[in-house]
């Protein structure tokens, strides 16, 4: 078993974008990736929370008053805990917060997993941050190409391969039009990610 430690130096939180095709940093378009977040359905609160979307905001109830609990994807934040092991980096997620601090986001420090079916959602977490994740047996998550030890806050690093503990690369998969992310099927594309800030040690 792998000894995981947890660096907070290197923890980090970001937002998360979806990209379809390759760019060159000199052709480089925002307009071209979807935002990554979690989402909530007032309508079915208990069965259709929490997973993240990965597509065009076309989930978003925009005609719901405000104090209505409709459907909503939140441009969520994320923070990175970095774990080393043997020089390499693996990553536990956790949601951080929203963009605009919006009333209904309910989902801090929830820690992205994976469902039975593969798919990627929010899910409580009772450990607190730096717990030993293999003991626990916590998802963890790694970049095949993100340069760790050369951060800096503000950043984009974009086509970037997501993985999951199981070795599985993150696809995007359509179902009854909700743009899902899961290891088992759909089509493959990268992930692209806005650094925030450097060294945060909790969510």
């Amino acid at each position: 078993m792998a000894s995981y430690q947890f660096n907070p130096a290197k923890s980090f939180t970001a937002k998360l974008y979806w990209q379809e095709v390759p760019m060159p940093s000199e052709q480089w378009d925002f307009s071209r990736l979807h935002r990554i977040g979690g989402t909530l359905n007032g309508d079915a609160p208990w069965s259709s929370e929490g997973w993240l979307h990965a597509g065009p905001d076309d989930y978003t109830d925009h005609k719901a008053a405000g104090y209505v609990i409709s459907r909503r994807k939140f441009a969520t934040q994320f923070w990175f805990g970095c774990y080393e092991t043997d020089g390499e980096y693996d990553f536990e997620i956790r949601a951080a917060g929203v963009d605009d601090d919006h009333p209904h986001w309910s989902y801090a420090n929830r820690r992205l997993d994976i469902s039975r079916n593969g798919y990627l959602g929010l899910y409580k977490a009772a450990e607190p941050v730096g717990h030993p994740a293999a003991q626990n047996a916590t998802m963890l998550w790694r970049f095949d190409s993100l340069p760790v030890d050369q951060l800096v806050a503000n950043s984009l690093y974009a086509q970037l391969q997501l993985y999951s503990l199981h070795g599985l690369r993150i696809n995007r998969h359509y179902e009854d039009g909700f743009a899902y992310l899961n290891e088992q099927q759909g089509e493959s594309g990268w992930v692209a990610l806005k650094l925030i800030r450097m060294g945060v040690a909790h969510p």
